[in-house]
């Protein structure tokens, strides 16, 4: 073994800084399924308790656990080591992250990062904590909460001693407001990295807590029976370490890292190592908001689409519930199944996702409500995707389903939000609807295609037209492009948006004008009766030839006789002089170039 990651005392950087600067706190909740249910339902307390899920049980409290009822164990074999088990069905979670999203508001309250893992276990770096108290507290009276593993025989040089006993009596002050304010019993791990606080946090369980000091980390990890105990190595790792009979953490010490890089890369065979030896930098990240909210529903076998539909209509329910909690507004909903391949006697996955309008959110109260036009239209959705990932004409059989809202938008409130402005104005975006007549599938079509391929299937044509999520510049590109090679049609989002905002009585102007020259255009003349749209046609064309002679190529000369006339003239003022006015005259492209910071390139296509 080396002998540098031996060494029982403190090193230094070349800095003077420690290496065991950091201070870790681990809080992991007892039995966190079962003690959520004993606190909405005290008398639980005393008696054996197991949490069901589905056939098994997932966790049960400590009374049970002391007639040897086990995690994951199957219900008959718990009932019968003890028949007076008391089970609660534990498959809705949604008050358990109720309960966790509680917990992680408490750690909140010290303002250090707080990183959830899972729904029942915490990180908080309290590094700076530690250094603030440090300068008002006397280091010969810090005195160390809780347990130690192994006392030190002298205090280390680098002062890590000194701030993991102040971190020792921070997560003595955590774990009883958390009891105080919640009424939940926790552990915690306190050492100067992440490895070593969650490996020592459960070392007093319950309902206590334990210091590691850092030149005790490498005999503690020796103690681990097995590789697999060390939470960053998996499975797969694990039986590529056994094949080399590295089974212990006491063997991954003793192996070299020149023999461990013949069977792994060299972070890989680096990492290991210093894993064995407890060491870990990686810092504590603060947990934001999560990238996709979603719900599974597991069960033997379903081959009938009512059923599927049905537990899809359950699955919405509690997965709405979510969203409200969270907050923000989904624009992308995706559908999972798991097909039980009969032949094979195996099971895969495979998803498919579908834009959705964030129309269909209401805001009321402060809260986002789905009415139930709004749900079942989700449903049609779902069930569009589910009709494409499964052939109806042949038998199936599926036993998960699984939806999740996989993208979300932030509610717009401020009113100089540019973003607010752009999405939400309904004059701005009348406008620009007018700028072609071009399909919305075909848009939806070129984003599938410039998509990477990947086993989540990407289904676009069942987006939802306005509003949607901002799509690439280059699928934006691709799209216009296809567009305009089949029409020349000019856009009005070339001018500057200030210049083309209409009021509401101007777009009724404007969307009468299109109305009746398309009636025009499917209307013979020789009607008499007819002879009021005639003339409206006749006028508007008239209109555009007077009031547009000197009108750039690129402009939209049937949006722009709609205008105000004071707009007119000031556009064509601009246009004849457009050195003072930055408007160009020739092609918007030079626009794009010459100004590529300014506004004016959110409403010219990228080429």
């Amino acid at each position: 073994m080396d002998d540098r990651n031996m060494e029982s005392g403190c090193s230094h950087y070349n800095d003077g800084e420690s290496e065991h600067s950091k201070c870790i706190i681990h809080v992991d909740v007892d039995c966190f399924y079962a003690q959520v249910e004993m606190v909405r339902n005290p008398e639980l307390r005393s008696v054996p308790l197991g949490i069901q899920q589905k056939n098994i049980v997932v966790t049960s409290n400590y009374e049970a656990r002391k007639y040897g009822v086990q995690k994951c164990m199957l219900i008959t074999d718990a009932l019968k080591v003890c028949p007076n088990l008391k089970l609660v069905n534990g498959e809705d979670l949604h008050n358990y992250r109720t309960a966790s999203n509680k917990i992680f508001a408490v750690l909140l309250c010290w303002k250090c990062p707080v990183e959830k893992l899972g729904m029942d276990e915490n990180y908080i770096d309290v590094t700076n904590l530690v250094q603030e108290k440090l300068k008002t507290t006397n280091n010969t009276s810090v005195t160390l909460t809780g347990h130690t593993y192994n006392e030190p025989s002298m205090d280390c040089q680098c002062g890590c001693h000194t701030r993991l006993r102040i971190a020792s009596q921070i997560a003595s002050e955590m774990r009883k407001k958390i009891y105080d304010e919640l009424g939940f019993t926790t552990c915690a791990g306190i050492a100067h990295n992440k490895l070593l606080a969650k490996l020592i946090c459960p070392l007093n369980k319950p309902n206590d807590q334990t210091t590691i000091y850092p030149e005790h980390g490498t005999s503690f990890m020796s103690t681990l029976p097995s590789v697999r105990s060390i939470p960053s190595i998996g499975s797969k790792t694990t039986e590529a370490l056994i094949s080399q009979k590295i089974i212990t953490v006491s063997d991954l010490q003793e192996v070299s890292v020149d023999v461990l890089k013949k069977h792994f890369s060299s972070d890989m065979a680096v990492r290991l190592k210093g894993l064995s030896l407890g060491e870990d930098n990686t810092p504590v990240k603060q947990t934001g908001k999560p990238q996709s909210i979603g719900l599974e529903d597991s069960f033997k076998i379903v081959s009938v689409k009512s059923e599927v539909e049905d537990k899809f209509t359950a699955l919405l329910q509690r997965l709405l519930v979510l969203v409200r909690e969270d907050g923000r507004i989904p624009v992308s909903l995706r559908v999972t199944l798991r097909k039980k391949d009969a032949k094979r006697l195996s099971s895969h996955r495979e998803s498919r996702q579908s834009q959705i309008s964030p129309s269909i959110f209401t805001l009321s109260n402060g809260t986002l409500t789905v009415t139930e036009a709004g749900q079942q239209k989700l449903m049609n959705i779902i069930m569009r995707l589910f009709n494409k990932l499964i052939d109806l004409s042949k038998p199936f059989h599926l036993t998960l389903v699984g939806l999740a809202f996989t993208k979300f938008q932030e509610r717009m409130t401020g009113r100089s939000s540019i973003v607010n402005y752009l999405m939400n104005d309904i004059s701005v975006q009348s406008v620009l609807n007018l700028q072609n007549e071009c399909d919305m599938s075909t848009t939806s079509m070129d984003y599938s295609a410039v998509s990477p391929s990947s086993s989540t299937t990407t289904d676009l044509s069942d987006a939802e037209v306005e509003p949607s999520p901002k799509k690439p510049k280059k699928v934006t590109w691709i799209a216009k492009r296809r567009c305009l090679s089949k029409e020349e049609v000019a856009s009005p989002s070339k001018l500057k948006v200030g210049e083309l905002r209409l009021n509401s009585k101007e777009l009724e102007k404007v969307s009468e004008l299109r109305l009746n020259s398309r009636d025009r255009s499917l209307t013979p003349r020789a009607s008499p009766a007819k002879d009021n749209l005639s003339d409206t046609s006749d006028t508007m064309k008239d209109c555009e030839e007077r009031n547009c002679d000197d009108c750039p190529s690129y402009v939209d000369k049937e949006v722009f006789s709609a205008l105000p006339d004071d707009m007119q003239k000031e556009l064509k003022a601009m246009w004849k002089n457009p050195s003072s006015s930055g408007v160009p005259r020739s092609s918007p492209r030079t626009t794009n170039k010459a100004k590529s910071n300014t506004i004016m390139k959110y409403f010219v296509p990228h080429k």
